[in-house]
């Protein structure tokens, strides 16, 4: 290395006491490398008289911890208390050193010294975007300047396969980068380890690490809660029926907007602070910290701020902003999930806190919305839906939300016809431009069959066509049972193939263990099947089947037959009339669609 090179980190490796730092130079595009000597450790608060004296600071109680830092060789002392093991050595002398990934760096006095700051052209910009946030959270202030300085700096223009990412195209090669310096990973990772638990993890124990924190273990993230599942967000019973101008409301990034302004962080939720205690969360007996900013909190805040005051606004001039808008989404979407379902990562506590302040919030909004007459009638976690509100009232409720909570609520999307149905989470739309919008219908799920989705396909675009008016709306309507009725009429006629007729479902379990219960589903009467022509099954696979008329396989009923194993004349047409009335009735009951008026004949309706 010479005095002053400039490269961008991006690989770490160790082998045998040895780190080596694969960096790209600035100057010609390069690779180059860089060895140090390192060796892996553990912190623990036993004697040792091999360790080093170190001290850290707990992340719960702020309290400076006095631990020895011990050398070792993939092996822990046993009933000793031991952190950080964990941590590769690679990442762990990385993080030790302050270097971040995907970033410049400056070869300064034999190390590498991170070169990371906003620069005098986008001061302005970046002023103007976050100088409340200077004032009002310094804390979270400090972290979204450090993470625009990164992710803006520009990307090396190398051949992808010489950093390990073959085939990528231009925007996953920038997002692959942008990543890097997120999460502070190895450029390569974005393609060999696509997990974002682990980015999390990564930017976690990067910030724990450069400030001196004790990165704490699963059992101290969990305090003392082995809960696996806790209540989710909240989902408002529908109206049922069909809606002009229904117009959508959704939050940004809710969840990880809760995190954020109610300051959910690890050591946050159930602080030591008594007079924190009045704090409570809504619903819960727990309470979150009035005295410090949560760090958790902070990160996650940072992102959600970079995403949406600077990239989002870019996305439509800039191929960068759209890669860089779609990594922070990744990053945000999964920062709930990873606190009560990641190892290393879940906490209980702070996941049930994150869903009950997105459940106070939703149905806070929807509180405002009936108080302003507006008339919500569906809401979805982090979506309200108000039917044909004015442009004025719409203005308002967002207003008032962002000065209650300080969360943005943004309009959405339009659909000028909405059928809800009296089912949670199932619903469809009709765009402006005649676009279907389907949610949780269960017609429509890639495992019906392909005859079923084709005459609900059939059937929306008629009322496509009726979105206009509710008297083309109605006279839609009426033709849908004639769709309907042709369609049972080409089916009994024996005019629809077998693929058509398929069922398809992933088999979940082992089928061989399965096929030995006296009754079986039909996903593995299929299976079975199959299997006694001396064809391998396996729990994973995808088994296509259709429904027959029943007969026995020795003293047990089956319905189905894989497709394969089906003549045409063992269909039972009566069972795909039954199921496609069944399937249809989700969505035209709110519509009050009858489909016994199905032998009325078309042409007795004519265009209004």
């Amino acid at each position: 290395m010479v005095e002053g090179d400039v490269a961008w980190l991006v690989d770490a490796s160790y082998r045998s006491g040895k780190i080596t730092l694969r960096l790209i130079r600035a100057s010609d595009c390069e690779p180059i490398s860089s060895t140090a000597s390192f060796q892996p450790y553990y912190l623990t608060d036993a004697e040792d008289p091999q360790g080093v004296p170190v001290r850290k600071v707990d992340l719960f109680t702020q309290k400076t911890l006095s631990l020895n830092r011990v050398n070792y060789f993939g092996k822990v002392v046993k009933a000793v208390q031991a952190w950080e093991t964990g941590v590769s050595p690679a990442l762990s002398y990385v993080y030790d050193n302050g270097l971040r990934f995907g970033v410049l760096h400056r070869f300064e006095a034999g190390a590498w010294k991170p070169q990371a700051k906003v620069q005098d052209w986008q001061r302005p910009t970046f002023d103007a975007l976050f100088e409340e946030t200077k004032s009002k959270d310094p804390v979270k202030f400090k972290l979204v300047e450090e993470a625009f300085s990164r992710v803006t700096q520009p990307v090396p223009r190398v051949n992808p396969g010489k950093l390990g990412l073959q085939g990528f195209s231009e925007d996953d090669y920038y997002g692959a980068f942008l990543l890097s310096r997120v999460a502070n990973l190895p450029v390569h990772r974005f393609h060999r380890n696509p997990a974002v638990s682990e980015w999390i993890r990564s930017m976690l124990h990067s910030y724990y690490r450069v400030n001196g924190i004790l990165i704490p273990n699963s059992e101290e993230l969990r305090l003392g809660d082995d809960r696996e599942m806790v209540e989710g967000g909240l989902t408002l019973t529908p109206e049922s029926g069909n809606y002009f101008n229904m117009v959508v409301l959704d939050y940004e990034s809710l969840f990880p907007g809760c995190i954020d302004v109610f300051n959910l962080s690890y050591e946050t939720v159930r602080c030591p602070h008594p007079e924190c205690r009045q704090n409570q969360v809504p619903g819960l007996s727990h309470w979150v910290c009035t005295r410090r900013r949560g760090m958790y909190s902070a990160l996650v805040g940072s992102l959600r701020d970079l995403r949406i005051r600077y990239f989002k606004s870019l996305t439509g001039s800039s191929r960068e902003a759209v890669a860089a808008t779609r990594i922070l989404k990744l990053f945000l979407v999964s920062c709930y999930g990873v606190t009560i379902r990641i190892h290393g990562l879940a906490s209980p506590l702070l996941a049930e806190s994150i869903t009950a302040y997105g459940r106070h919030v939703l149905k806070s909004t929807w509180e405002m919305a009936k108080d302003t007459g507006l008339s919500p009638r569906y809401g979805d976690t982090d979506s309200i839906f108000l039917n044909n509100p004015s442009e004025q009232g719409v203005k308002e409720l967002v207003r008032s939300v962002k000065n209650k909570f300080g969360l943005e609520l943004a309009h959405d999307r339009i659909y000028q016809v909405c059928v809800l149905s009296a089912a949670k989470k199932a619903y469809f739309g009709i765009t402006p431009n005649g676009e279907p919008d389907i949610k949780g219908i269960a017609i429509t799920k890639s495992n019906s069959p392909p005859f079923f989705q084709k005459t609900f396909n059939q059937c929306l675009t008629t009322l496509s066509a009726g979105r206009h008016s509710d008297k083309e709306f109605e006279h839609a309507k009426k033709v849908l049972p004639i769709l309907v009725r042709d369609a049972i009429h080409e089916l009994r006629e024996g005019r629809v193939g077998l693929q058509d007729l398929e069922y398809s479902v992933r088999l979940r379990e082992d089928p061989d263990q399965k096929s030995k219960q006296k009754n079986i589903s039909q996903p593995y009467q299929a299976a079975l099947l199959r299997m006694k022509t001396g064809k391998q099954v396996y729990k994973g696979d995808t088994v296509g089947f259709i429904k027959v008329t029943p007969f026995k396989v020795g003293d047990r009923k089956f319905t189905v037959k894989p497709t394969e194993q089906t003549t045409r004349s063992q269909v039972s047409v009566s069972e795909y009339v039954r199921n496609l009335y069944a399937s249809l009735d989700q969505t035209f009951t709110p519509m009050n669609v009858n489909l016994d008026v199905a032998q009325t004949k078309l042409t007795q309706f004519t265009q209004p």
